[in-house]
């Protein structure tokens, strides 16, 4: 198996290759990687290994008197492994690690286009401090439910226009988000009447066991309108997320 280099990082005098195993991630859903530490010219103490699965995502600050959107690093997850390790000149050590992505860990793979970057950071827990890796970025797939409804939308009339990472969080009468930030797909209908929609954005908040799913709808003359549902995840088929998603289109 061919395994995708995530970031590469010289500390010290040891150097530390983080590998992705796992070929497909998506959110939700444990993935493997392997780390591999090459010690350098001197002995070093080791005592441990950070991850975190970060994003960028966008946001707004006050600048004067207006409002000036720019991209933050946020922290979605993270995880420590410590342990005690003296590597020795030249000696390899490989250890290897199972993460588990949180169900509402955004997407960055949509057919084939890139939608947002999401990576694992990386550092090496050594005396003298934390230093942290350089970044490259994961490749992660919407889940079955959602690409379900972003299938329906698509075939009710509407085209799919961007997809941000903003942050923040989310809250509908049947669910509520946890992590810093959100995804928002956003749609553009292929033709529009006088009061129709100019504009929908679905955003979903995955819990593992069902996706809510919070549509705002922008129509002409009446203001923007939200309307939410949650949908089983055994949901996987446009056809059979129709009876949630079409009475919030309508």
């Amino acid at each position: 198996m061919l395994k995708q280099i995530l970031a590469s990082v010289g500390i010290g005098k040891a150097k530390v290759d983080t590998l992705l195993v796992t070929d497909k991630l998506k959110a939700g859903q444990p993935f493997d990687i392997e780390v591999v530490i090459q010690g350098g010219d001197v002995e070093q103490q080791l005592q441990g290994l950070e991850f975190a699965i970060m994003a960028n995502a966008k946001t707004e600050a006050v600048l004067g008197e207006s409002e000036v959107e720019y991209n933050k690093s946020v922290i979605l997850q993270s995880w420590k492994q410590t342990f005690s390790l003296s590597i020795q000149p030249g000696e390899t050590v490989t250890k290897q690690f199972t993460l588990d992505l949180h169900p509402e860990v955004p997407a960055t793979n949509l057919f084939g286009h890139r939608i947002g970057k999401v990576w694992l950071q990386t550092g090496l827990d050594i005396k003298s401090g934390l230093d942290a890796s350089d970044k490259d970025g994961l490749i992660i797939d919407p889940s079955e439910t959602q690409l379900a409804v972003l299938q329906f939308v698509s075939d009710s009339g509407y085209s799919l226009f961007k997809s941000d990472i903003e942050f923040g969080r989310v809250q509908a009468h049947d669910f509520i988000s946890h992590l810093p930030c959100y995804q928002e797909y956003e749609f553009k209908p292929q033709s529009r009447g006088l009061f129709g929609a100019r504009e929908l954005e679905v955003t979903f908040v995955d819990n593992g066991n069902e996706t809510g799913v919070l549509i705002e709808v922008d129509r002409a003359f009446l203001g923007d309108g939200y309307r939410s549902t949650a949908i089983p995840n055994s949901c996987k088929t446009a056809e059979s997320v129709r009876p949630y998603i079409e009475p919030l289109l309508g």
